[in-house]
């Protein structure tokens, strides 16, 4: 990669985290600004050093230093400040440089004790010392936990997101502008010097054209080859300001951060082959943490709502190639269309209009004590996957405010991922992901739990419906004959289960006719049918349930009962659905221990139309 573009990724990728970092320290936007170009400028400007060591630590230390300079000779203006925390400015000025220094490293900067104390230049008792002083003296002045103070410093990015930032390209112009004044300085110096001194210089030709172009291009030579991801760190993970997106309601904070990091020589990293732990809501549904095989870099960050049940995971995976991470994602999406974990159902799909890349957002439920929503999401640019979880007890917030945190998940990452980036954050429906195994049929992550199911569903492998399973008493449908293109079923049973009786199952047939017009008429046949079924069996009885509507398909629900004996009686929930020239048709029988709600029903039944957008 040119030295050009890596600077420029670099840029791209951490200049808004140092601008945070930068404003909590001064508490002035117009020091903020000059103090961010003017370290970006000094890293341009040595490069081909800093590139070698950690540009990071280098550039967040030179802005704290031009921010401390221009403190100096411009004393902080409140009334430039009038929409910002002034209370808290004002109490992190109290405090001396260096434990102000160690504060926001550890809570803005998302440092641990030890990495802010190599970083300010002390040991870590030191840091102890000087941190637990500092956040004494902050709780007194704000009167206020520390919680409560880290919540109010992390909503000083807010404020420092406004702050207007040169592009990367204006950075190195600006440069290259001061180095060439500090050179003439220097030559003006040394030739006074040699005049002093009373040597005779000759004068020597003037820089050929082509030379001076050559010196104007240095910047432009390629250096060692950076690949994609390389720029990719731990500080490319969200921090718990850009984390809260999801659910603006709650103060939120960082849990905890891990990285793994496997050299070129390692066959395989341990982390995409570690088994799933329990209650990790990066494995619900999934065999492994990360999707990516042989990952170079793995990234993962827990945050957590104060005094709620409700946390996020954001994780990078950092591949070796864009095939690979492509893999990854399209790996990652079969896994939550294949669940079959029990007591889990997918509620919707989604996915970002205008995306650059592959995007899927998914909504599943978890029903136990107490019942959680999860949301899952994951997007992938280049080299990079970036895979976003929360989960809450109880409803969810809005599918829109994930998306935009999912978005705002890769920022950081993308422009060194190699690929291109997604900056829309409109959220659109998308269709649910197709099943790896009997698409167009029901899954497992379809079926409502039952009762107090425990173990997982299972389905019989399709066959010709002779007879069918679906039908019943009333409607006794056939799915074979000559009008019949296609036509095949299953049945759907919890298995070694003892709380689901034996009896307790779903069946399921589809059949696709010759023509819409035939299937319409098939339909409307025994329609006909279920509706006279009272009068031709007295032991019957029938209510008409919810229809079921959605683009491209409708249909109707029933309840049938019948009387077995004088205290006996045997029950079945019915689906007729029609998606074009195929139809569908779907049967619950149901027990006093084991029964599907009207309600639990009817969201099968619209789940089987559905799945018919897949029938081949």
């Amino acid at each position: 990669m040119p030295k050009v573009d890596e600077f420029d990724t670099f840029y791209d990728s951490t200049s808004r985290y140092v601008t945070h970092l930068t404003y909590a320290e001064c508490g002035d936007r117009s020091v903020t600004a000059e103090a961010v170009a003017e370290a970006y400028e000094k890293a341009w400007r040595g490069w081909a050093k800093q590139r070698a060591r950690d540009p990071l630590s280098y550039v967040r230390g030179e802005a704290f230093r031009q921010a401390r300079l221009a403190r100096g000779t411009r004393p902080w203006r409140r009334r430039h400040e009038d929409d910002s925390d002034l209370a808290l400015i004002e109490a992190l000025q109290e405090l001396g440089s260096r434990p102000r220094r160690l504060i926001i490293l550890q809570t803005l900067g998302e440092l641990d004790l030890s990495a802010a104390a190599r970083d300010v230049g002390i040991s870590d008792s030191e840091a102890v010392a000087e941190t637990q002083h500092a956040v004494t003296e902050l709780e007194q002045a704000l009167s206020q936990s520390i919680g409560q103070v880290e919540s109010r410093l992390l909503g000083l990015s807010e404020v420092s997101e406004q702050i207007m930032l040169p592009s990367p390209s204006r950075v190195r112009y600006k440069a290259r502008g001061r180095s060439r004044r500090h050179t003439l300085v220097a030559v003006a110096a040394a030739c006074v010097g040699v005049i002093a001194s009373g040597l005779i210089v000759t004068p020597t030709a003037p820089l050929s054209q082509a030379e001076a172009q050559e010196r104007n291009r240095v910047g432009e030579r390629p250096v060692s080859s950076a690949r994609p991801g390389d720029a990719v760190t731990a500080k490319s993970l969200m921090n718990a300001t850009e984390a809260s997106r999801i659910d603006p309601s709650h103060d939120w904070t960082t849990v905890s951060t891990t990285s793994d990091e496997a050299t070129d020589d390692e066959l395989t990293a341990d982390t995409a082959d570690r088994a799933s732990d329990a209650g990790d809501p990066l494995t619900a549904c999934t065999p492994r943490r990360f999707a990516t095989d042989d990952p170079r870099k793995t990234f993962v960050r827990e945050f957590e709502a104060y005094g709620e049940p409700e946390l996020a995971i954001q994780a990078l995976e950092i591949a070796r190639s864009t095939e690979s991470a492509q893999a990854a994602f399209k790996r990652r999406l079969q896994w939550y269309a294949d669940c079959s974990v029990p007591r889990v159902q997918m509620a919707s799909a989604a996915t970002i209009a205008g995306a650059s890349s592959p995007v899927t957002i998914l909504r599943l439920r978890e029903f136990g004590s107490p019942s959680r929503t999860l949301t899952v999401g994951f997007i992938q640019a280049g080299v990079v996957n970036s895979v976003l979880v929360h989960r809450t007890d109880g409803a969810a917030p809005s599918v829109a405010a994930f998306g935009s945190a999912l978005v705002e998940s890769m920022r950081l990452s993308c422009a060194a991922s190699g690929g291109p980036c997604t900056t829309s954050t409109k959220v659109a429906g998308a269709p649910l992901p197709r099943t790896s195994s009997n698409p167009g049929f029901l899954a497992a992550v379809d079926l409502p739990p039952v009762g107090r199911q425990t173990k997982p569903w299972g389905g019989t492998e399709p066959e010709p419906p002779s007879p069918n399973p679906a039908a019943t008493m009333c409607d006794r449908a056939s799915f074979m004959g000559p009008a019949v293109a296609k036509s095949r079923a299953r049945v759907y049973v919890v298995p070694n289960d003892k709380a689901v009786p034996k009896q307790f199952g779903i069946g399921q047939a589809i059949a696709t006719f010759r023509s819409p017009r035939q299937a319409a008429t098939f339909v409307k046949r025994l329609e006909q049918r279920i509706a006279k079924c009272e009068d031709r069996n007295k032991a019957a009885t029938v209510v008409t349930g919810n229809a079921v509507k959605g683009s491209g398909y409708s249909g109707k629900t029933w309840r049938m009962t019948f009387e077995t004996g004088r205290k006996s009686t045997i029950s079945y929930r019915l689906a007729l659905v029609r998606r074009g020239a195929t139809v569908t048709e779907v049967a619950q029988s149901g027990t006093k221990r084991a029964d599907l709600s009207a309600g639990q029903f009817n969201l099968v039944a619209d789940r089987a139309a559905q799945r018919l957008a897949y029938w081949r």
